[in-house]
């Protein structure tokens, strides 16, 4: 096909891509907003047959198929743990998207209701703009735009909707059971241009001794152990007014009288996701300086063991890169190891728990960091309990689905791609020839109304996701013109 006529159909076609989403975008922000109102956080105490995260999950990604229903796909779903949206294409191996309509909870530290999506300026608000929801309708709109079209695609075009993301992924381990691994797939979480290689994921918790007549009496951080904490709550057994005045971080702390003879100390910091903690400001680290400065002051005001506990909280929250813990690693592929300290509470046994949540490279293991974190544990008479693991993950940058999705981006876009390695975990490390392609965008400087995705006040730019959704149509076309089979 000559030069002139190649750029003439590309034209053509992108113009054709530009009037669809002219056509789709009001009803784009409507589904963004009505599947932000469901308050989806998986739970699986509340677990009931067809619905294994709960009510309001199911709620959710019934809305979500109801989207894909109405757009024109044949949908289901895996037992409640995945919605299925289809469109049949001329062979029976799919391309997929995969997406999350689970969310953190909201957190304290919101202006106006997280379930409740607001415009402004420019930017969506609401918990799951950004994830994953918004993108789990660009993913449906992608789609959808082969429907509109009446275009048959080559393979058959699958877009698929968990359940359980933010905690532990059962949600696409049950599909993976019972359903053929796609030729391909991507997923919308993450940023652009492609994600290939995931570090590992550890996660754990350190437990105190038992503590008799403590001194510490409640203490919370953030609602899950992937988030960074921008509120802190710290509950003493001494009447506020003994309390000294902060010396550090003064402008952020605030002291008030919970009862008499208890006070109650908040601390605010800059919350975030826990594989992105530059520009973050931990909240228990706030309430923690605090809380050491008061010990000094009050002539040894905690008890020998929440001392103990403090001084290894000291060593966790020195900093994000593991260096004071004795776990800092890093290597070209993956970057660096990160550290969260997400969680903590004070147990009904009168125990201090914190939990952490690490990003690793392939620089060391998850055999590795149990070893160390339980040697740390112990110089400080506390215990360390492993939870889930996940090994680092990736795809070749050579494979001829991960360079057609970077000249996707970069025709698009108008700037070379290439693509990045991160310490968020996405659907695609449960793949075997899987991505993470998303309209994230860390270097985007957020309003100061809005605030990061697992934070309070998460927003997403409309203008972002409109791009986003082009790109996708545009992907979806390229890929869906490759040789996958090899």
């Amino acid at each position: 096909m000559a030069y002139r006529e190649r750029t003439s159909m590309n034209a053509e076609l992108n113009q054709d891509i530009d009037t669809y989403i002219d056509e789709v975008w009001d009803d784009v922000c409507a589904d963004i907003a009505h599947l932000v109102s469901y308050p989806s956080v998986a739970d699986t105490a509340l677990a009931a047959p067809n619905a294994p995260f709960g009510p309001h999950v199911r709620a959710a990604l019934d809305a979500g198929l109801g989207i894909a229903k109405r757009l024109g796909y044949a949908v289901s779903d895996d037992e409640g743990y995945m919605g299925m949206a289809d469109i049949a294409g001329k062979r029976s191996e799919q391309i997929a998207t995969i997406a999350h309509i689970d969310v953190v909870p909201a957190g304290p530290g919101w202006d106006s209701d997280p379930f409740t999506m607001r415009r402004r300026e420019g930017w969506f608000i609401g918990r799951g703009v950004i994830d994953d929801k918004g993108p789990a309708v660009l993913s449906l709109y992608a789609g959808a735009y082969f429907l509109r079209r009446n275009i048959v695609p080559n393979y058959s075009f699958r877009a698929l909707l968990g359940c359980d993301e933010e905690v532990g992924m059962t949600d696409v381990q049950h599909y993976l059971k019972n359903h053929p691994e796609p030729a391909f797939l991507f997923t919308p979480d993450a940023e652009f241009p492609v994600c290939n290689a995931e570090k590992g994921v550890f996660a754990g918790s350190f437990t105190s001794v038992d503590i008799e007549q403590p001194r510490i009496l409640a203490w919370s951080g953030a609602e899950a152990g992937n988030a960074i904490p921008g509120q802190s709550v710290l509950e003493l057994a001494v009447d506020a007014r003994e309390l000294p005045e902060p010396k550090v971080h003064a402008d952020r702390i605030t002291i008030e009288a919970a009862a008499p003879g208890v006070s109650r100390i908040s601390a605010r910091g800059i919350g975030g996701h826990a594989s992105l903690p530059e520009g973050t400001l931990n909240a228990i680290g706030i309430a923690l300086t605090y809380l050491r400065e008061i010990d000094a002051d009050l002539s040894d005001f905690l008890r020998a063991e929440e001392r103990a506990f403090v001084e290894l909280l000291a060593i966790l929250l020195a900093d994000t890169t593991g260096e004071a813990a004795g776990i800092a690693c890093a290597n070209e592929a993956f970057g660096a190891l990160t550290l969260n300290a997400g969680t903590i509470a004070v147990r009904s046994d009168s125990k201090l728990e914190q939990s952490v949540d690490i990003r690793f490279p392939d620089a060391t293991t998850g055999d590795d960091l149990a070893q160390a974190l339980r040697l740390l544990a112990e110089r400080f008479g506390a215990s360390f309990t492993v939870g889930r693991v996940k090994d680092p993950f990736s795809v070749s940058a050579d494979s001829p689905a991960v360079q057609a999705l970077l000249e996707t981006y970069s025709e698009v876009v108008g700037t070379p791609a290439a693509p990045f390695s991160m310490g968020g975990g996405t659907y695609a490390r449960n793949f075997k020839r899987a991505v993470s392609f998303g309209p994230e965008d860390r270097d985007r400087k957020l309003p100061p109304f809005g605030g990061p995705m697992h934070g309070p006040n998460e927003c997403a730019s409309e203008a972002l996701l409109k791009q986003a959704l082009k790109i996708y149509i545009r992907a979806l076309l390229k890929l869906d013109a490759l040789d996958l089979s090899a």
